[in-house]
């Protein structure tokens, strides 16, 4: 879970941050930067995997876009900070199990662009990486988790660290073994022009809470879920958990029975998907997954009250865009971080609070023997049905502000989010501040 985000020299973003809860949404007009945090959490969690160019590639706009620009400057460097809740235990893919001595990490990125004397770019490199425990007593008073059984380190070392050398050609990453088997000097990579993160690097627990909090930004989802995509028959190899468009729906679903059924419950969570997906459209009565033995492909049906069945290829769009989400939301497999734009796009208004009650009811941490998963659930949108259905603490209301600068005599504007009541103005608003950001009748396409 990612209880906090800082940014700075991203897009819009000048000197952000923002505590985050297990369920928040962001609520704002057309071009306020609710999707830009979106894609810092986006890069932030593709820089865990791979090399910076091909994680800026995923996004929007050409690299040399993605820094900060005025109509006076342009940044060099963008800056992400991101502090975790992190699951306690763990396994890696080698079947290896970890035990973390912390689960509260602060992890720090800085990327720099080079660029020529003609300001064409030359080049985008890691300039500095950091992580380092979070000790009880640093935690902020703001912070917007809740759980009484969070372990805590007493070693304040840092797991990685970029070391400054006599000259830029020097400088080195250092990523410090900490699990049991740990021995000798930290690994060193070198810093210079360095085109991937040292956590990209973590492939194993041979370094616990590295690859713990590799797996937790690497596992960020993104639903932008394809209605035609999502109703087409999938095949019995397609991954088993739920793809960003849902094209493997079908497969998802098939999984869904097949590990959960019992003797009393033959349809096992399966019927939990078909009941959740009923309470947010009557007219559902059941689920179908059609598994033929001589076919190499997955597909599902609904059935309704009326006992008539309809096919995936004939279920309307926003049906299938709440199917996948209570997919989601009842696969055991479930975790980490769930980002999910414009949530309302299919939904009748009259079962919008439905749909925030089933996200709120899945998004924290659960507790079982041995065990504690954690679902955090993002949500953005521009839809007053949704505001008006969200509790005070989960909003956080988004806009873009301009401020004058006297030398130059230029505007600069920068993205503010702003969530719960309070006297500072940049940090904290009442519920009637986020109904002007974001008033009756302002539907905007983005």
């Amino acid at each position: 879970m990612i209880t906090r985000i800082e940014i700075d020299g991203f897009k819009t973003f000048d000197n952000f941050e923002l505590d985050l809860r297990p369920f928040t949404a962001v609520v704002g007009p057309n071009a306020s930067g609710k999707s830009n945090l979106f894609d810092a959490i986006k890069f932030v969690s593709r820089l865990a995997q791979t090399d910076i160019r091909e994680a800026m590639q995923e996004l929007r706009g050409r690299p040399e876009e993605l820094f900060r620009r005025t109509a006076a400057t342009r940044s060099d460097r963008m800056a992400f900070a991101v502090e975790v809740l992190l699951e306690p235990r763990g396994m890696d893919p080698f079947g290896k199990s970890f035990e973390l001595r912390t689960q509260r990490i602060r992890y720090e990125l800085e990327i720099a662009i080079r660029t020529g004397p003609d300001r064409r770019l030359e080049g985008v490199y890691v300039h500095r990486e950091h992580c380092l425990p979070i000790r009880r007593k640093e935690e902020r008073g703001s912070t917007a988790w809740n759980s009484g059984t969070v372990r805590y380190g007493q070693q304040s070392k840092p797991f990685i660290a970029t070391r400054s050398g006599s000259s830029e050609e020097s400088h080195v990453i250092e990523i410090r073994q900490d699990g049991p088997g740990k021995r000798g000097r930290p690994l060193a990579l070198s810093a210079r022009e360095a085109s991937r993160t040292g956590l990209s690097t973590v492939t194993t627990a041979e370094f616990p809470h590295l690859y713990a909090l590799r797996t937790l930004l690497s596992s960020t989802q993104f639903l932008q879920i394809d209605p035609q995509a999502s109703r087409r028959a999938t095949d019995r190899l397609a991954p088993r958990r739920l793809l960003p468009d849902a094209s493997n729906l079908a497969t998802v679903l098939a999984r869904l029975t097949e590990e959960t059924r019992t003797e009393k419950r033959p349809d096992g969570l399966l019927s939990d998907v078909a009941a959740d997906l009923a309470s947010l459209i009557p007219s559902v009565a059941g689920l179908v997954v059609r598994d033929d033995p001589g076919d190499s492909e997955y597909s599902f049906a609904l059935r309704l009250a009326d006992s008539l069945s309809f096919s995936s290829r004939v279920i309307s769009d926003g049906t299938l865009r709440l199917l996948a989400l209570v997919t989601i939301l009842n696969d055991p497999q479930h975790g980490g971080v769930l980002c999910w734009e414009e949530p309302e796009n299919g939904v009748h208004e009259a079962r919008i609070p439905a749909l925030m009650e089933l996200i709120r009811s899945a998004a924290g941490c659960t507790e079982s023997p041995g065990a504690q998963t954690c679902f955090q659930i993002l949500v953005n949108t521009h839809s007053p049905a949704v505001m008006s259905a969200l509790r005070d603490c989960e909003v956080v209301a988004s806009d873009i502000v301009s401020t004058l600068t006297p030398e130059t005599q230029s505007r600069t504007s920068r993205t503010r989010m702003r969530s719960g009541v309070s006297s500072d103005s940049e940090s904290g608003l009442a519920r009637s501040v986020v109904e002007e950001i974001c008033p009756e009748g302002d539907h905007p396409s983005a």
